[in-house]
């Protein structure tokens, strides 16, 4: 009866599914703050139809996390969920990612292979980092997008999917049209719902239950029992975290692995001891980290305003994100010579150090993973099989 009633009603006053139920509840994504829940109504309407979407944000904002999120609330929650980041491959490898190969294609085709769209066939397919794609590229997923079908490398027999595509970018991909580095068609074919993912700044009354889950976590894997103290959530609230919710679960980690306690406090943080590296890579007022000569320098970070100070402090700075094309930053432990040292020289030294594990490499210099694959690949730096 209410139904017909609300279908009584003129259009304009007819109520939206997502103003209906004004909160919709995600078990995997935590937090509970008016950004995140104004994101989360919106991918409840979004999830029902098949159209393409767009995440847009900051990098470590989670928005691998949310394209899952669209996937299980949608109907096509039973069928397969595909993820490809775009910006880890070269235009030939993902070509053949994505669209499969034939047995003798390439050289190293011994195999034939179905690529993501055979694999995500009446599911969904999460591309990652779409903006980082060739030029020459754009075109063929262009048609893809607009077609729903393609030819495997190596074969002319056309295959047509059925799938719904979400794709991420953490560019501003107006200014790559504007650039020509971004086909106008392929923007408009993947910007049919554009949904913007909110920084952790935007959503600060999220930090202590996200910082709970991820000690949480710590604490089941280690087997211990740490908690925070009153002071530890202080810091983390006043932390601008400009790597967002990667940045802080790397701070949890690290402080919960080197706290001595059963509680963390204050004092257990980086930043208090002056040795938070973020500082150097996140600098206040820049949005490129320039590039270092010499070996990095600890640079001290303001302690979290006390609650006395809190209260006459106008607002927090928060420092701008870095670009994945910023320079290198020195490792922190580099050796004695590093004022000699190029970018080059400094990441294998750095990656020999850590025994070519991207990861630990990315920790030492303080960067991350992803940060870390780019600056490989610019500088021809083949990765060692230990």
């Amino acid at each position: 009866m209410a139904d017909k009633d609300q279908l009584q009603k003129p259009f304009s006053e007819r109520k939206h599914p997502a103003q209906e139920n004004k909160k919709v509840h995600v078990k995997a994504i935590i937090g509970d703050s008016p950004a995140l829940r104004g994101l989360l109504e919106k991918v409840a309407v979004v999830a029902k139809s098949n159209c393409t979407v767009l995440l847009r944000g900051e990098s470590g904002t989670g928005k691998e996390l949310v394209a899952k999120t669209v996937h299980e609330l949608s109907l096509r929650a039973k069928r397969p969920f595909i993820t490809l980041n775009c910006a880890a491959l070269p235009e030939t490898v993902l070509e053949s990612e994505l669209f499969g190969h034939e047995k003798g294609a390439f050289t190293s085709a011994f195999n034939s292979r179905k690529g993501r769209f055979e694999l995500a066939d009446k599911g969904t397919l999460f591309l990652d980092e779409i903006g980082e794609i060739s030029a020459s590229f754009q075109a063929k997923l262009l048609r893809v997008l607009q077609e729903q079908e393609f030819e495997r490398v190596g074969s002319n027999q056309t295959i047509k999917v059925n799938v719904r595509v979400i794709a991420a970018t953490n560019k501003n991909l107006e200014e790559a049209v504007a650039r020509n580095e971004f086909r106008a068609d392929l923007y408009y074919r993947i910007c049919v719902v554009p949904l913007r993912v909110p920084p952790l700044r935007e959503r600060r009354s999220d930090i202590p239950l996200l910082a709970a889950e991820f000690l949480r976590n710590i604490n089941n894997e280690d087997g211990r029992t740490l908690t925070f103290d009153a002071s530890a959530i202080e810091v983390l609230m006043n932390c601008g975290f400009p790597g967002n919710i990667r940045e802080l679960e790397n701070c949890v980690h690290r402080t919960a692995i080197l706290a001595p306690g059963p509680s963390i406090v204050r004092s257990d943080f980086a930043c208090s001891q002056g040795q938070c590296f973020s500082a150097v890579l996140w600098k206040s007022g820049s949005g490129t980290m320039p590039l270092q000569s010499g070996p990095i320098v600890a640079v001290p970070v303001k302690p979290a305003t006390p609650p006395a100070e809190a209260a006459t402090s106008s607002a927090v700075a928060v420092p701008p994100v870095v670009s994945e094309q910023a320079p290198l930053a020195p490792a922190c432990a580099a050796p004695s010579n590093g004022a000699n040292m190029t970018d080059r020289e400094r990441l294998i030294a750095a990656m020999e150090r850590c025994g070519w594990v991207q990861a630990k490499a990315a920790r030492l210099l303080g960067l991350t993973p992803r940060q870390i694959g780019y600056m490989l690949r610019k500088y021809g730096i083949e990765i060692k099989r230990l």
